[in-house]
């Protein structure tokens, strides 16, 4: 019979606190479960709020002049590694991949352009990432802290990423973050130690 009491007890509470928070019932259930998760050690009190205030944006600056010779209409994505420099032409694209690249250091900066036909305000940005693959060549893990945002207005913007290892294979993912709308631009990345360039089967 006590403990039936206690869980009548504690259940009235719960109705109260929800009916009482400004909050909506779903928003304090959810604060209720992260702090219960934070104080057992299963999330780092710290991690979440680090995570959203880091956004690198790529600042206005830079070209980007394709080699004479590549054809950048001939493929959704076209690339061509000339010296230390990769090239690569997007045609109407919401994600793709670049072929692997050895890095010559521990960063890369890349210089991006590109447009959309899209107006809403939240999708005037284009992503570039960095991802690294294993030296059995079977799994890619992300490169943290490696995601940049370049405006769509067909200006160019640089940016450069560091963390990398020398002698590693990286690739570049550019995303799109609209449903319905592409991105038609460019990009130079810099900093590759070699022109020979890897596909993995399966890949796009």
């Amino acid at each position: 019979m006590k403990r039936t009491r206690t869980w009548l007890t504690l259940a009235l509470a719960l109705c109260m606190a929800l009916s009482l928070s400004a909050c909506s019932p779903k928003d304090v259930m959810k604060n209720v479960i992260v702090k219960a998760c934070t104080v057992m050690g299963f999330i780092d009190e710290s991690s979440g709020e680090e995570e959203t205030s880091t956004k690198n944006v790529a600042t206005a600056g830079g070209d980007v002049t394709f080699p004479e010779g590549m054809d950048t209409t001939s493929g959704k994505l076209v690339t061509q590694a000339v010296g230390d420099t990769l090239y690569v032409a997007f045609n109407g694209i919401a994600n793709r991949n670049t072929e692997y690249f050895v890095a010559a250091g521990d960063s890369l900066t890349i210089t991006g352009y590109a447009t959309t036909e899209s107006t809403n305000e939240n999708y005037q940005t284009f992503k570039a990432a960095v991802w690294e693959l294993s030296d059995d060549k079977t799994t890619t893990s992300y490169v943290q802290g490696s995601t940049v945002y370049y405006t769509t207005d067909g200006s160019c913007y640089t940016y450069t990423i560091t963390g990398l290892t020398p002698g590693k294979q990286y690739k570049v993912n550019i995303s799109y973050d609209s449903s319905i709308y592409y991105v038609t631009g460019g990009l130079k990345i810099q900093g590759l130690g070699s022109e020979e360039l890897t596909t993995i089967e399966g890949e796009e």
